[in-house]
């Protein structure tokens, strides 16, 4: 099925706002999910270097 006459090349409007972080930010946001993912590891009974597959060395 063809496209619509002229439909090719129409700017579209962003879905969704965008927004930036700084570097710090970026960080910050990146540290809190590592720590709130070895937090709820650890409430499951895994350690991190299990997940990490420290045992495994080659």
């Amino acid at each position: 099925m063809s496209r619509p006459k002229g439909s090719k090349n129409k700017v579209r409007e962003p879905l969704v706002e965008s927004f930036s972080y700084t570097t710090e930010q970026r960080i910050d946001l990146l540290a809190d999910l590592i720590v709130e993912k070895i937090i709820e590891d650890r409430r499951n009974g895994r350690r991190l270097l299990e997940i990490a597959g420290a045992n495994s060395v080659t």
